[in-house]
């Protein structure tokens, strides 16, 4: 009685010959194509190119692992089964494949009728391989299974279709894309994709054509070629999203392929120097990522560094938009301000001129002798009328500086004169006040400057009258003197008033700034020092400023132009 055991177990010796060479092309890229496909998956915290790659190399891994017991089970039953499921299973990684490609060139997933096409590609080599078709019959003298004619032709079409499309969108990276880095990442990962599966498939092809399916054995050696570009890809290229070193990877293939020679060596002297190679490899290797880690952590504090900077440039740039456009607003604000100032000071000066005229008339007696009481009102209205007359042709003045509008009417004039000649009509108003008001010069005339005089005057106005205000008791001196060394010419204003700290002589030249002088004199516009120092510096490119010893110690109020 025959076993049947040694009917179904006839395959062992038609393919000793090959089947240490089988092995090795089979087991090395199933091992090395999943590490990658995991390791891809887990670091790039499984976005749709992971997923999508980490499908295509699982299911090209079944391939091989179907074809690895096709080619070393003794059994031709398993044998049989597993040859049925290749021709569908090469389909479905050639249409992973193609889906991969599109979504990284368009850098999304695939519309629903893509998807829904490649699935219908799929409708027929799997009813055909469910059902037991894909194989017609079996050679067990030789142990190989008689494919499908059909499921081949429609594999074959369908194979040269995605070769067609992948060449497409090659063609398309070369005139479409415009960033460099990303048109070489669409072109190695494309380029390396088709070699692989163009070289698979045309020699899986010839190989079932011809009966001679070692053919496809060797095929499987430019594997290492893909993983590598596409180990590439994802370390340089960074297609995947994440930073880290792929040189851990590639030093571990290096070394899984050093070990797979053991398959080929036979005698015990070359096994022991493979084995040898193999440990110094790994020795070395762990010298290398111990070397590489330090660098790895400082390439991602850097990058880290570097996101950083970036996010604090853009927030930088936000700031200084929205700054500018603060900016911008102010300077219309600004620019209201100075209008409705400039109009409002108009709409005031005509009226007020009409008060001060009538009321002086009436104090000089035009409509008739008033009686005490009245005249003390009318006086009043007169004084009022006349400090806010002064309000508003400071108003008038800011105004006309700070738009730009302010002219000045230059001509040589002495200034000692126009000094003494103000002592004078100002004398009157001092002695009221019971403060003696005096003029004095260093005896080295001409006094000759150039300026607009009656802006000169109007400094000197608010000096003198500034003195006349806060100074209780006690004189006020007006000092004309030049200096030869530096040509300039020093109009000073001193008194014996209530002098100021520091801390107010810095502020004091500012806009609306009144010092404590606000507590004895509320009246005043807080402009007319301002005024000083724009009129003085800016039109007239001279300086002004304010000496004092310190409270109750007096001030020296003084301004210097060029003489001529």
């Amino acid at each position: 009685m025959v076993d049947i055991n040694t009917i179904i177990k006839t395959c062992d010796q038609s393919t000793n010959t090959v089947r240490t060479i089988v092995f090795y092309s089979h087991l090395i890229p199933i091992f090395l194509s999943l590490t990658l496909g995991i390791f891809v998956f887990i670091k790039a915290k499984f976005n749709l190119y992971s997923k999508i790659f980490l499908a295509f190399v699982i299911s090209f891994c079944i391939w091989l692992v179907c074809d690895l017991m096709a080619w070393n089970a003794n059994d031709y039953r398993l044998i049989y089964t597993m040859w049925g499921f290749l021709d569908f299973i090469e389909i479905v990684f050639y249409i992973l494949g193609l889906y991969f490609i599109i979504t990284f060139v368009q850098e999304r997933d695939t519309k629903w009728y893509t998807k829904l096409f490649f699935t219908s590609l799929l409708v027929i080599p799997f009813y055909i391989t469910i059902t037991g078709q894909s194989v017609t019959g079996f050679n067990q003298s030789v142990c190989e299974a008689n494919n499908n004619g059909f499921i081949s032709d429609y594999k074959l079409v369908v194979e040269s279709f995605i070769g067609i499309a992948i060449i497409f969108y090659i063609v398309r990276a070369f005139i479409v894309e415009k960033n460099k880095q990303r048109r070489k990442a669409d072109i190695i990962v494309l380029g390396s994709i088709l070699s692989f599966l163009a070289v698979f498939g045309i020699t899986e092809y010839y190989a079932s054509i011809t009966g001679i399916y070692e053919y496809n054995l060797y095929s499987l050696f430019i594997l290492p070629i893909f993983l590598v570009a596409i180990i590439y890809a994802v370390f340089e290229l960074d297609i995947f999203n994440f930073h880290i070193l792929g040189t851990h990877y590639i030093v571990a293939g290096l070394v899984i392929l050093m070990g797979g020679q053991l398959f080929f060596v036979n005698g015990a002297a070359d096994q022991l120097l493979t084995v040898i190679t193999v440990v110094l490899s790994i020795a070395l290797s762990i010298i290398l990522y111990r070397n590489l880690k330090r660098e790895s952590y400082q390439r991602m504090r850097i990058e880290k560094l570097s996101v950083d900077l970036n996010e604090s440039k853009m927030r930088l740039e936000d700031t200084n938009m929205k700054l500018e456009g603060a900016n911008d607003k102010l300077k219309s604000l600004d620019k209201l301000k100075t209008e409705f100032l400039s109009l409002a000071s108009h709409q005031l000066r005509s009226p007020l001129t009409a008060i001060k005229g009538y009321t002086s008339m009436l104090l000089e007696g035009d409509y008739g002798a008033l009686n005490a009481k009245a005249r003390e009102a009318v006086d009043r209205v007169f004084q009022s009328s006349n400090s806010l007359v002064l309000v508003v042709e400071d108003l008038l003045n800011v105004t006309k500086i700070e738009s730009g509008g302010m002219v000045y009417t230059m001509t040589k004039f002495d200034i000692a004169e126009t000094a003494k000649s103000m002592e004078k009509n100002l004398s009157i108003v001092a002695e009221k006040k019971g403060l003696k008001l005096t003029f004095e010069n260093d005896k080295k005339p001409p006094y000759m400057v150039n300026g607009d005089i009656e802006k000169i005057k109007q400094v000197m106005l608010n000096f003198i009258d500034n003195s006349i205000k806060y100074t209780p008791d006690g004189s006020i001196k007006v000092i004309i003197s030049k200096d030869d060394t530096t040509k300039k010419i020093r109009l000073s204003i001193k008194d014996t008033g209530m002098g100021m700290t520091p801390e107010i002589k810095a502020g004091l030249f500012k806009k609306f700034a009144r010092g404590e002088g606000a507590k004895v004199n509320a009246g005043g516009s807080g402009l007319g020092l301002y005024l000083a120092k724009k009129i003085i510096e800016e039109g007239h490119h001279g300086l002004v400023g304010v000496d004092s010893e310190g409270t109750g110690k007096g001030s020296t109020f003084w301004m210097e132009l060029d003489s001529i």
